[in-house]
């Protein structure tokens, strides 16, 4: 592994760690299973996720490996609904079906962010096909707040350690051949866009 992504394998580690325990304390709401695909839309990660995925692409068996070309759908969903590059998946597909704590952002016309006067609000999420027998009153014993995943936590993380990336040699050299359209115009368009890759890009790369 490369220097350059050894900060982001740690934070890996921990993130596993931390819904691995999850799993266990919610196993009797969780449905979650290989096949159930639902979830697995062609959403755009970070560069040092998307240069992540490419190394461990490279060195994998080509049997593998699964793409397809559906609208909406991940490129890496086999024909029956699995992941194909499930050892190497971001973070937004390690903690999907858990339930994730987000906080309520406002903007103003300007599109600068509003500052709350009574402080945070914060909005639970969860996948509609796990939890579906939970009713209001027992919300609190079943999200604890040491029993969701503080996603802005998680997702604050991701982007420091996404900067020290874009800042390695590394992570020069994988954005300049994105930007040469190593990836296609897709990718360089939304890296441009929002300084994400998209998924299918990196299919489409193969």
């Amino acid at each position: 592994m490369p220097e350059s992504l050894q900060e982001y394998q740690t934070f890996i580690q921990e993130v596993d760690a931390r819904c691995e325990r999850l799993v266990k304390e919610h196993s009797p709401h969780l449905s979650c299973r290989r096949g159930c695909s639902e979830c697995c839309t062609d959403i755009s990660v970070l560069p040092v996720e998307a240069f992540s995925l490419v190394l461990g692409l490279r060195t994998a068996s080509r049997s593998e490996l699964s793409t397809q070309d559906i609208e909406n759908r991940c490129s890496f969903l086999t024909n029956e609904g699995a992941c194909s590059i499930y050892p190497l998946r971001p973070l937004i597909c390690r903690t999907h079906g858990l339930p994730l704590l987000y906080q309520i952002l406002e903007y103003g016309p300007d599109g600068t962010l509003l500052k709350p006067e009574e402080g945070p609000q914060w909005q639970l999420f969860y996948c509609d096909l796990n939890f579906w027998d939970v009713s209001e009153d027992q919300w609190e014993e079943v999200f604890r707040i040491e029993n969701v995943l503080d996603m802005e936590e998680w997702n604050r993380r991701l982007i420091e350690v996404n900067e020290r990336f874009r800042g390695s040699a590394d992570g020069s050299a994988f954005l300049s051949d994105v930007w040469k359209g190593r990836y296609g115009q897709g990718a360089r368009k939304e890296l441009y866009n929002t300084g994400r890759i998209p998924l299918s890009s990196l299919a489409w790369a193969l």
